[in-house]
């Protein structure tokens, strides 16, 4: 493909993303939106304790502006760049928001729409359009990257690696310059120009790092806060008539090729939006931590639901799956930060039999409980070079766009006995999707302490229906209410 044709395909997914229609969207697609914004919602209110948020939110206060937008926790206004910035931090504090494979699209691209929405005064109808066109965007892109595994070889002996150089996450600044420019009504030459800006100062590919650091920091495999930062100055900066650079996504030097070192299929992306909403794949996560470990978690949960068996009974765990389980930030047993109980797989399992999962999963009392301690000295989690082969045939044979199938296994020794399960596909998946009650168990239970129950009642409703909304301004006054549990700075 040439650069000529890339370019044009830029923009065919500009003008794609502020043409949409609602009548254009199927109502499957709808829902899955609604539950995005509603789960985003809860997760950034259930994340207020996070140290990553304190710190977000007080550079953000940092900014008031009397006509400015929201951020939970703050009764006063904030400039639209460090509200987002705020808000993507927020959505991603507990690890907890929803994935769209190949990575974390939501709190990347839902915060820069977001305070486009309240600071221009649209009905919960066109956040919603904006929502899914910056979702459509990011996740057909990202999809279209080289992925962070390197498999090769052929189907009998396959071969396994990751490439140096990853960070689809940072892919969804486009989604996130389009989604807002919808809502700000800009022309489409604007929005390219704006892309430009985004390309020249979006976050470098650092993901890769970050699954080789065995006990990550708060930016952990990409900070969404400056990425929605990033694409809300980008869009304000070209609209004040800031020229940026529109092919800077494409081509051998471009953002889409060094961030997946090798270039995305951008033409490919362009034809697919409108036909096979990615939206759709979404996964909807029941454990506040890294996904690769969730079908374990659930295979875990059904040995405790069956058996009844007490944690104290346990003499070990072993778990099997995708060789990615071996990487350090998965494999750290030094679990002393709420970060690092996000990522360390066997935090899970040992977390699961005294706590729910969610805020709790990280709190000063799990971290520092011994029952948990000595149940995650019982984990052992480690490959499964079989495995590969299913992962061989996933990305070579069926060309997925990213590893859809996970195989585990669990084997947990209790009372002198063996019991043992095996899947592949975990719930909250597209193939075994959560329920609405479930989903308003989770939004909950994340803003419990943080807003009087009948009020995360009503809030959820709102979010569940919000293209019913005539304005998002009664949401955002809600979530401006949301406090931390253990107090912080406030207006």
């Amino acid at each position: 493909m040439s650069l000529h044709t890339q370019g044009r395909s830029v923009e065919q997914i500009v003008e794609w993303g502020l043409g949409l229609r609602w009548t254009d969207v199927p109502e499957d697609v709808r829902d899955v939106a609604r539950a995005v914004a509603a789960d985003c919602v809860g997760c950034a209110i259930g994340g207020l304790d996070s140290r990553k948020s304190r710190a977000a939110l007080t550079w953000a206060r940092g900014f008031p502006q009397r006509d400015g937008v929201s951020i939970p926790g703050s009764r006063g206004r904030t400039a639209a760049g460090p509200a987002a910035f705020a808000w993507g931090e927020l959505v991603n504090a507990l690890e907890f928001d929803p994935d769209l494979t190949p990575c974390h699209v939501a709190p990347f691209v839902l915060p820069a729409p977001w305070v486009a929405a309240e600071g221009c005064g649209r009905s919960g109808r066109d956040l919603l359009l904006a929502i899914v066109v910056a979702h459509e965007i990011a996740a057909q892109i990202a999809g279209r990257m080289p992925g962070l595994r390197a498999v090769g070889g052929s189907v009998r002996k396959p071969s396994y690696g990751f490439r140096e150089r990853w960070s689809a996450y940072t892919a969804g600044i486009v989604g996130a310059v389009v989604g807002a420019a919808r809502l700000a009504r800009t022309d489409s030459s604007t929005v390219l120009s704006a892309i430009g800006i985004a390309a020249g100062i979006a976050p470098v590919p650092i993901a890769s790092r970050f699954f080789f650091t065995a006990r990550p920091s708060d930016v952990k495999y990409g900070s969404p806060g400056w990425v929605s930062l990033g694409a809300t100055t980008s869009l304000e900066l070209a609209r004040a008539g800031y020229r940026g650079d529109a092919a800077a996504l494409v081509g051998p030097n471009g953002l889409l090729t060094i961030l997946g070192n090798g270039p995305a299929d951008v033409d490919g992306a362009a034809a697919d939006l409108g036909r096979h909403w990615r939206i759709l794949d979404t996964v909807f996560k029941r454990f506040p931590t890294g996904g690769v470990g969730h079908v374990g978690l659930d295979l875990f949960e059904r040995f405790l639901v069956e058996t009844g068996t007490t944690p104290e009974a346990i003499e070990s765990i072993e778990v099997t799956s995708d060789p990615i389980v071996e990487v350090p930030v998965l494999a750290n047993r030094q679990v002393r930060d709420p970060v690092d109980a996000q990522f360390a797989l066997g935090w899970g399992f040992a977390a699961l039999p005294y706590y729910a999962p969610g805020p709790a999963w990280q709190s000063p009392a799990a971290l520092g409980d011994p029952r948990v301690a000595r149940l995650l000295s019982k984990v052992r989690i480690r490959g499964d070079p079989a495995v590969v082969r299913d992962l061989y045939r996933q990305l070579v044979t069926e060309r997925l766009p990213y590893v859809r199938r996970r195989p585990t296994r669990v084997r947990v020794r209790a009372n002198g006995r063996l019991w043992e399960a095996t899947d592949a596909i975990a719930q909250g998946y597209p193939e075994r999707p959560i329920s609405h009650d479930d989903l308003r168990v989770k939004f909950l239970r994340n803003t419990a302490g943080h807003l009087p129950a009948h009020r995360s009642v009503r809030l959820f409703s709102k979010l569940v229906s919000l293209d019913r909304e005539r304005s998002v301004a009664e949401i955002a006054a809600a979530v401006r209410t949301a406090r931390g549990t253990a107090g912080g700075p406030d207006e």
